[in-house]
């Protein structure tokens, strides 16, 4: 308790301040200096999680990555702290982040700034086009795209109905895409303001070459993320290996529902 209570002491008061810098920094016209303080502010929460909260977080496959031009990453997401990991390791980050999140003033001034890519999780042949060119932009200067194909927060041991953004983005960049698992969520959950020491791990799976179909491409993605997803959470929880549920959310809500379908079959 007192550990966790030290670290979001830490984590608040050291995001404001850096909040406060990226405000200076947003009229300059380039992002260079903005992109720069995310990616060491992600460094400096990724040590304090080390040092002060006891979460230590293994990545594993970094092979997986290109070391030079654009990459699309396919992400689990467990909770805030997934891509304040991948910001710490992967300078100059492309998220795809909802669209609401650039209406909050500060929020969304420093997005911008950050060349984000916006989406509307409603979805639409409109949006989808939206999408394509924003992450064109990123892809054109050589930066990783990161997209999580669920849309929400989800809870170790679920998951939600896979979006096909994703697939749109592989198939207009036709780019390989990179899986990513994690478990994250059992140490730094979004429904509990307790960080739990621990370990856990994010990896980097065998990218999924381009040429596939939607439905294919689809099945593929979600079967390898959540697998290798499991496979951490058993790891580094003790449990048994147990795959996720499937949930169902309303439209427009983000709480979580209750099962609707019957788990994966075990690998």
């Amino acid at each position: 308790m007192i550990r966790s209570l030290a670290f979001n002491l830490f984590f608040y008061g050291f995001t404001i301040v850096t909040a406060i810098v990226g405000i200076i920094l947003v009229p300059i016209p380039t992002p260079v200096l903005l992109r720069g303080l995310l990616h060491y502010w992600a460094k400096g929460v990724v040590w304090a999680a080390r040092v002060i909260g006891g979460m230590k977080v293994e990545f594993r496959g970094r092979q997986n990555l290109p070391v030079r031009g654009p990459a699309l990453l396919a992400n689990k997401h467990h909770s805030e702290s997934d891509g304040i990991y991948l910001a710490a390791i992967i300078p100059g980050i492309a998220f795809v982040a909802m669209k609401e999140l650039f209406h909050y003033p500060l929020i969304g001034t420093i997005l911008y700034r950050l060349q984000m890519i916006r989406v509307d999780t409603c979805g639409g042949g409109r949006e989808r086009e939206n999408l394509s060119e924003f992450a064109k932009r990123a892809h054109d200067s050589g930066r990783h795209i990161a997209i999580y194909p669920e849309g929400n927060l989800m809870a170790p041991g679920e998951r939600e109905r896979y979006r096909s953004g994703i697939y749109y983005l592989y198939r207009d960049l036709r780019l390989p895409v990179t899986p990513v698992a994690t478990s994250l969520g059992l140490l730094w959950n979004r429904r509990d303001w307790r960080k739990h020491a621990g370990g856990a791990a994010i990896e980097f799976l065998p990218p999924i070459e381009t040429g596939l179909d939607k439905p294919t491409f689809m099945r593929r993605l979600e079967e390898t993320i959540e697998t290798a997803s499991d496979r951490l959470i058993a790891e580094f929880s003790g449990k048994p290996y147990a795959p996720s549920q499937l949930v169902l959310r309303s439209q427009g809500q983000t709480g979580i529902g209750q099962p609707i379908t019957a788990p994966r079959a075990a690998p």
